[in-house]
Order: C-alpha cells, then structure tokens, then sequence
C-alpha cells in the first residue's frame, strides 16, 4: 500500500505541473506584442494565485509560514483527514514542485473547503506549516484513500 500511495502521488504530482495546459491556457502561437515578457513561472504562479479565491493570502509566496487552523476555519469549511489520507497527502506535498528533501510539519492534515475551492494542510499543534490548493482530481483520490480504494496492480512480494 505504501508503495501505492508514493506512486500516486508522484503521479498526481506530474499532472498538477499540466494544470496550466489545455483549455483556458494561453495561445503560444499568437502573442501580444504589447503585452509585458514574463517567465512560465511567474505566469504560473499568478494564475494559481487567481485560482486560490480565499486560501489565496495563506498560498502566496509571501505568506506566513504557519498559519493557525482557527484562521483557516473562519473562512471555510474543515474536513479531518483519516490517518491513511495524512500520509498520501505527505508523500504528495514533498512531490510537488519544488520538490522537498524533508518530511513536512504534522501531524494530522485538513481539507478547507470555500467557494468552491480546496485546500489541503498539514496540521500540528494547531497550525498548519505546509499547504497547498487541491484540485478536484486530488479531493478524488483522498476519497479513494480514505475509503481504502487501490487498484492492485499485482500481489506483495
């Protein structure tokens, strides 16, 4: 099962380096001279920042480190995480670009939910320390975590 879970979430790590692909992403083939010259990821990031609706103060470069869980739940909706989704979402975290070398802060993890966006966090005493913007795809593959889902691909050795 772990083996699964890393597997996925490298997986789903991959395809949320796309998000910016495919419908609504910019015409490469027709640009605007007079539009300002800015980098794949600066136009990333604001994109993501437009994307994040109220999680976007708790997701912009600038924010605060930690972050209390009381704040996040003044504007959302919190869904305690099963211990087995606390670890997908670890294994998930330290998969996203930029990729990290260190298991992140928590110890549980929450799922916020506000106009019709989602955020994750890693939680521990109170505070979340690391967090990021679910798309649907990822809150898909917490329920099958959560309800202990996996598509076998053979048997243990």
């Amino acid at each position: 099962m772990k083996g699964l879970l890393v597997s996925a979430a490298l997986s789903a790590a991959g395809l949320a380096g796309l998000g910016n692909l495919g419908v609504g992403a910019p015409d490469m083939h027709a640009p605007d001279m007079h539009a300002p010259v800015m980098r794949a990821q600066d136009v990333t990031a604001q994109q993501e920042q437009q994307q994040a609706g109220v999680f976007d103060r708790w997701l912009k470069p600038n924010a605060p480190e930690c972050v209390p869980v009381s704040d996040i739940a003044s504007v959302s909706h919190l869904t305690r995480l099963t211990p087995a989704q606390f670890q997908f979402v670890r294994a998930l975290y330290i998969a996203i670009p930029p990729v990290s070398r260190e298991l992140p802060p928590g110890d549980s993890a929450i799922v916020a939910s506000a106009g019709g966006k989602s955020m994750v966090a890693l939680v521990t005493h109170g505070e979340s320390c690391a967090r990021f913007l679910a798309p649907n795809f990822i809150l898909s593959m917490l329920a099958q975590v959560g309800k202990g889902d996996n598509a076998a691909v053979g048997e243990a050795i």
